[in-house]
């Protein structure tokens, strides 16, 4: 089993080999008593899930909560991460 804050920390291991990685859905996110706030993108994180992330947690890592937060509105995380759209982010997402 891989340790740590790592997204494959519930990953099983089989024959030497992870087995089937099975991502968190939005609703294992809103369910786990994350408080959820909003963010309105400002230029300078358009097209950007990476800066997004890093200027709302400080890590880049988190990116890919505001994705699957916002899956209706982000269907390309990059392309359609624009200026002025209203976003779903995580108070902390370190806690996931």
């Amino acid at each position: 089993m891989a340790t740590g804050k790592s997204h494959y920390s519930n990953t099983s291991i089989t024959d030497f080999f992870l087995d089937r990685y099975i991502p968190q859905t939005a609703e294992d996110l809103v369910s786990s008593q994350a408080q959820i706030n909003q963010h309105v993108v400002t230029p300078g994180q358009a097209h950007r899930p990476d800066k997004l992330s890093y200027d709302l947690y400080g890590n880049s890592k988190y990116w890919w909560t505001i994705v699957m937060l916002n899956r209706n509105a982000l269907v390309d995380p990059i392309r359609d991460l624009k200026t002025g759209l209203v976003l779903k982010v995580l108070e902390d997402a370190s806690k996931v």
